[in-house]
């Protein structure tokens, strides 16, 4: 819905700060916000926050993107430029309520909306009951592997 809200970072979440990857996707706003993201990485666009997911290497020049705005709303960019990279960090943020994370000022999705559905619905309880019983470390090496 466009509002902006905290959340809190799953163990669900990438973090590879030593990864590379060929393929970055490099995305510029009319605001002269710059994304740096892979392909694959997902992104709200269109004319309402958050209701249309695109892939960042099909976000074209003029496609609207969504950026934290002053205040609690978020506010539509347009996309000026886009170009492709090599750089280092693989990095998703998976929020444990299916919140949508911002990410260098700019609204990304961790993934599809079934599951970002999926995290808002079941994520939080999964996580407090592997808390409860100590095998958080053992649910992420069974299921979330990369």
């Amino acid at each position: 819905e466009g509002a902006l809200t905290t959340d809190t970072v799953s163990l669900r979440s990438i973090a590879k700060p030593e990864a590379t990857a060929n393929a970055f996707v490099v995305l510029t706003t009319n605001a002269t916000k710059t994304l740096t993201l892979t392909g694959e990485h997902h992104l709200p666009v269109g004319a309402a926050c958050c209701s249309s997911l695109k892939k960042a290497k099909d976000v074209a020049v003029g496609d609207l993107v969504w950026a934290a705005g002053a205040g609690a709303k978020a506010i539509a960019q347009t996309v000026t430029a886009t170009s492709a990279t090599k750089a280092a960090g693989l990095h998703s943020p998976v929020l444990s309520s299916g919140s949508f994370p911002v990410v260098d000022g700019i609204v990304t999705s961790f993934d599809s909306f079934e599951k970002v559905t999926l995290a808002k619905y079941g994520l939080a309880p999964l996580l407090a009951a592997c808390k409860a019983t100590g095998t958080c470390e053992t649910f992420r090496n069974m299921f979330f592997t990369y």
